[in-house]
């Protein structure tokens, strides 16, 4: 399993040619929930909805994060995907690409959405919180972050976000797993939203290869 996995991700560090890429993409799109289908916020909880956003650098795919001021209410200074709370009247992808806009400046209609991940209950913050995925097309410019909320953009390979070898277990009292980039840690709800995306972001891999 594991030499299967890195011979797909291996696609992601050649670069995918544009066929590959649009077969990557058509295959995480038809295993997502549907953008307007995906389900329903915990009851009780305040919705939330969070972007992640799939583009291409120097031939590997890339996911931006968000570093979090240490002086916000909730989560203060972590790694985050993009996203908020979501608005009275405002759907969940349309809070999603709010919220996006907002914080990193890709403007709403940029995004092109693939679909949703299972949705997540953090405890702490009491959020229920969607994750979508999308696709950031070329060109991709510079991302600007909201320094009201945000320290910084951290952007991420793919490929190291699915390499379990890269998660590791902390030595806390409370076990927990994370990814160290850059001077900085994804860990708490995060890792969770990107554990549950892995699996089909794995496959859409695997399904991109055999189109080979």
């Amino acid at each position: 399993m594991r030499s299967l996995i890195a011979c797909n991700l291996s696609l992601v560090n050649a670069g995918l040619e544009p066929a590959l890429a649009d077969a990557f993409l058509d295959r995480l799109q038809a295993l997502c929930k549907p953008i307007d289908g995906w389900g329903e916020f915990r009851q009780g909880a305040r919705p939330a909805a969070v972007a992640f956003i799939l583009y291409r650098q120097a031939g590997q795919w890339m996911v931006p994060f968000v570093r979090r001021r240490a002086d916000l209410r909730d989560h203060p200074g972590q790694v985050a995907l993009p996203g908020g709370g979501v608005h009275t009247g405002e759907s969940a992808w349309q809070a999603a690409e709010r919220e996006v806009a907002e914080e990193i400046g890709i403007p709403a209609g940029r995004l092109a959405p693939l679909g949703a991940g299972d949705t997540i209950y953090a405890a702490v913050s009491n959020f229920s919180v969607v994750p979508f995925v999308a696709h950031l097309p070329d060109p991709v410019e510079s991302f600007v972050h909201d320094v009201r909320e945000l320290e910084g953009v951290l952007a991420i390979p793919l490929e190291r976000l699915l390499d379990d070898s890269a998660w590791l277990i902390s030595e806390e009292p409370w076990r927990f797993r994370y990814l160290a980039h850059e001077e900085s840690v994804v860990w708490g709800l995060t890792e969770r939203i990107v554990y549950g995306l892995a699996p089909n972001l794995r496959l859409a891999l695997e399904t991109a290869q055999s189109a080979q």
